[in-house]
């Protein structure tokens, strides 16, 4: 292809994607809005609550901004992720940081719910065993009540995500702080009572009345298949 012909191809989708150019009533000023209404859609669509809170021109700008910083990838369905992520990584809404835990909300259902998950058969519970997250599963400490839709208030609060293999949905379940820890830190080398052990001792709690405590909980978390 001719150096110029290059030349003038690459404006043409620099300024399809970036908008960098003003082309009233022109077929490039459509181009630029059907390109700019499919991100929104998509934007829109997978972030419900996110979209209750936004101003529409902040949204518009952080839109418009991201489509000059294009992710690559063929699925539409991943575009949220990489919004979720560039509008953090630029600190777009520092102002109103309770925006990103909003973005996280949104996205890890969808996330959760795309993947394919193989069935394994359970066991049972117990402290003397090794475990790991399961892939169905995330755990998450929160800077805001997000999960009571106390969107502005300030509360660390922690939480568990998990597809329901019953139900077919994706559910929120508030833990306690010894709860996030232990599935934070678990891994198939070391069993559940030594992490929590070491977790006791740092935080001075009595091992027996923690393992006590938590047995009934982490069995249905267990059963619910959050870590295998």
């Amino acid at each position: 292809m001719p150096k110029l012909e290059k030349e003038i191809q690459k404006r043409f989708f620099d300024n399809l994607i970036n908008q960098s150019e003003d082309f009233e009533n022109s077929a490039i000023e459509v181009y630029q809005k059907l390109v700019f209404q499919r991100y929104y859609e998509v934007i829109k669509n997978s972030f419900p609550l996110f979209m209750k809170e936004i101003e529409k021109e902040d949204l518009d700008k952080s839109i418009k901004a991201f489509m000059k910083d294009t992710p690559n990838t063929p699925f539409m369905w991943k575009v949220p992720k990489y919004y979720k992520n560039f509008v953090k990584k630029s600190a777009l809404f520092d102002d109103k940081k309770y925006l990103y835990e909003l973005l996280y909300f949104d996205w890890t259902e969808i996330e959760i719910y795309m993947k394919e998950y193989k069935s394994k058969k359970l066991g049972s519970f117990s402290f003397n065993e090794s475990f790991k997250l399961s892939k169905s599963a995330r755990v998450k400490r929160f800077k805001y009540d997000i999960v009571n839709k106390n969107y502005k208030e300030k509360r660390e609060n922690f939480l568990v995500i998990y597809y329901d293999f019953q139900t077919n949905e994706v559910i929120y379940r508030e833990i306690n702080q010894l709860i996030y820890l232990l599935l934070k830190e678990s891994k198939k080398s070391k069993t559940f009572k030594e992490i929590l052990q070491k977790l006791c001792k740092a935080n001075d709690i009595v091992y027996k009345e923690a393992e006590n405590l938590l047995f009934k909980p982490l069995e249905e978390l267990f059963e619910k298949r959050v870590f295998i």
